[in-house]
């Protein structure tokens, strides 16, 4: 028994393919035909010799059909390929961002409230007075998560930061430390210390974070507090980086 391999052009829905596979075993009774609406590769078994001229003489009665040798695909077969290579990458960055989705809904509201606090600002300070609530606004929705279950975040944040993990009391403390924070930017306070210390305990953290994303391990994030489950991820990492850089910058205009 021989395996003919081809590749059909033309077909649209499973009746185009009932309506072909009839055709050519009606030509061949004795072949077996297997031919596949997703791929469009039909597969002819049979000890006869198959013909790729019979073949679409045969279905070319039926409609706009067309059968290719499988060395040479057709631009049918090329298309539903690049198709679903499209779908499984958008399928995995739908998966991703799907999986950060309470992260990312906390940092969109942090974004949103800290345009509509500053939007009246002076146009010369809008910029800084946006960075002051942003950093407000973050301090205060990411404190009031860790804040639900003090001693649960302390648990998973104990993990990966530097200062927790040789002071623990130091994580029991720090939702409450991130509440003055939000609450002092908020107000519109900025000092030289201040940012100092953000940077501090941001660097401690973003250590620990840089680890495990880069050791690529499954660790609970302790930023959405125990009320959320949501792993340590290159999200993490980038909110922590832009808290840096907005107190850097911060401290720039201090000593500029």
């Amino acid at each position: 028994m021989k395996k003919y391999n081809f590749f059909v052009s033309g077909m649209t829905c499973n009746s185009c393919v009932n309506e072909i596979k009839s055709a050519i075993k009606n030509a061949y009774p004795q072949a077996t035909v297997d031919l596949s609406l997703n791929t469009k590769e039909l597969i002819i078994t049979t000890n006869l010799q198959i013909e790729l001229s019979k073949l679409n003489n045969i279905v070319g009665g039926l409609g706009d059909y067309k059968i290719n040798d499988k060395k040479s695909p057709n631009i049918d077969f090329i298309r539903f390929n690049l198709e679903k290579k499209d779908k499984t990458l958008l399928n995995k960055i739908y998966n991703y961002f799907n999986d950060k989705k309470p992260l990312i809904i906390a940092l969109f509201v942090v974004i949103a409230s800290s345009i509509c606090l500053s939007i009246n600002s002076d146009r010369y300070d809008l910029f800084n007075k946006f960075l002051s609530y942003y950093m407000g606004m973050f301090f205060i929705v990411f404190s009031f998560l860790k804040l639900l279950s003090v001693k649960g975040f302390a648990s998973s944040f104990s993990k990966y930061d530097i200062i927790s993990k040789k002071i623990y009391k130091y994580s029991l403390i720090y939702p409450f430390i991130e509440l003055f924070l939000g609450l002092y930017y908020l107000s519109g306070n900025t000092t030289l210390f201040v940012s100092i210390f953000v940077i501090l305990i941001m660097l401690s953290q973003t250590y620990g974070v840089t680890k495990v994303v880069f050791n690529k391990k499954n660790i609970r994030c302790a930023c959405m507090g125990e009320a959320i489950s949501l792993n340590i991820s290159e999200v993490t990492l980038l909110e922590n980086i832009i808290m840096i850089f907005i107190s850097s910058y911060m401290i720039y205009n201090f000593i500029s």
